[in-house]
């Protein structure tokens, strides 16, 4: 099934997956950022003091997530959407009637965890447990919502801003969504023809039959063969990206070069989250799991190794097709080892360590940096880093299709064949 006869026969469920990672924006840093400079003006705090408040802020909502996001297995969609569309709400609210400093890592808090946090929990385990042969159609349809959010929610927020101030723009922010959110689950979505889907004999998949522990997910070499991945990728894009100003000022390139830049990264990543959904359904995404953070690798061994402006160009581009099809591999790996009957609980526990992640990255950045060491410093870390995850990934790979590589290679008169060589169904 093509993409625009997938897209037709399913629009309701998809649009939903669309708009909910689309408004999941709301909580992510680089909307969040453009409130800022008016919460350091407004409160007289000190951009250590914000960042602190907002560093908490954000490693609480990822270690509440996963109580908050295992409920979507036991809780009807549309109830457990419209439970994080009022958190969101509250949290709207109160940071738009705010007087006070202390109230701020409130605010800051619920935002993460009902914007960045519920909001795209909602929107990819919804596809992951509805659809089956569509699957990772869907989840990267779904994930087009980020790049969505990126392109136009700042826009819009800034346009809001300027005509009637942050905290007014805030209040109109929180309507929006009271309307969209609502309004969409009454008219389009019809619980009762929502069918959770099962990988049929899929191999290693956690049986539907019975259910497990967070402590079991945690404690299983499947958690610990994806969470190494998901957490160096959140962690090196947000450290990157926190310091995309330094790092232009270090290399000697201009401020507007390097937002030029940033669109050629949502074009990559749009263009690869499409690409990636109709070759997992045909491969599975075991099959590109070792293989999907090499082109990040070599964008940063790029912007290490060049400094003409023009290096920008394939450092957003390689990074940006990495983040998009990783995000896709990931989610959909998740179903294939852990099954769709609980994988609310088990997305739950990946996205908070994405989140932690996306938190401790650019602090730890940012010691690296204070500590006097150059930025050269930090992408030789992130290089090496990088290389150690793309070795331990290839764990994936059962030990007994080595030895099938081997004995293809050697019959070189022999069409090469580079998926067979990864058939991993046992």
């Amino acid at each position: 099934m093509n993409y625009l006869n997938f897209v037709l026969e399913n629009k309701k469920l998809l649009t939903f997956g669309l708009l909910m990672t689309s408004l999941s924006g709301y909580g992510q840093t680089y909307l969040l950022a453009l409130y800022v400079p008016y919460l350091i003006e407004e409160f007289s705090l000190q951009n250590a003091q914000i960042s602190g408040y907002y560093m908490i802020a954000t490693i609480a909502s990822a270690l509440l997530l996963p109580q908050l996001g295992k409920y979507i297995d036991k809780t009807s969609l549309v109830k457990y959407t419209l439970m994080a569309t009022v958190i969101f709400i509250l949290s709207m609210v109160l940071m738009s009637f705010n007087q006070h400093w202390y109230l701020l890592p409130l605010a800051f808090f619920g935002l993460r965890i009902a914007g960045q946090g519920l909001f795209s929990h909602i929107a990819i385990t919804s596809m992951s447990k509805y659809f089956l042969k569509g699957r990772g159609k869907a989840i990267s349809l779904a994930s087009l919502g980020h790049p969505v959010g990126q392109a136009a929610l700042p826009i819009m927020v800034v346009g809001l801003i300027n005509l009637f101030g942050w905290r007014q723009s805030l209040l109109v922010n929180a309507l929006i969504v009271l309307i969209v959110v609502p309004v969409y689950l009454k008219l389009f979505i019809d619980e009762k023809k929502l069918v959770v889907h099962e990988e049929g004999g899929s191999a290693g998949a956690v049986s539907s039959t019975k259910e497990v522990s967070q402590w079991e997910i945690l404690k299983s070499g499947k958690f610990w063969l994806l969470a190494p991945n998901l957490f160096v990728l959140s962690f090196t894009v947000t450290g990157l990206f926190f310091y995309q100003f330094a790092i232009a000022e270090f290399k000697g390139w201009t401020l507007e070069w390097m937002a030029v830049g940033l669109t050629f990264y949502a074009l990559a990543g749009s263009l690869a989250i499409l690409f990636a959904g109709p070759l997992i359904d045909k491969y599975t995404a075991r099959k590109f799991f070792p293989f999907y953070l090499i082109p990040f690798l070599i964008a940063i061994v790029f912007i290490w190794l060049v400094n003409d402006s023009l290096v920008i160009f394939p450092y957003m581009i390689l990074m940006g097709a990495s983040a998009g099809f990783g995000n896709a591999i990931i989610s959909a790996l998740q179903v294939e080892l852990f099954g769709a009957s609980f994988i609310g609980k088990v997305r739950s526990i990946f996205a908070s360590v994405m989140v932690l992640s996306s938190a401790i990255g650019p602090a730890i950045y940012g010691l690296v940096v204070d500590a006097g060491y150059s930025f050269d410093a930090l992408f030789i870390g992130s290089i090496v880093l990088l290389f150690v995850i793309i070795l331990l990934s290839f764990r994936i790979v059962p030990n007994y299709t080595y030895a099938k590589m081997k004995y293809k290679f050697k019959r070189r008169h022999r069409r090469f064949d580079f998926f067979n060589i990864f058939n991993l169904k046992h």
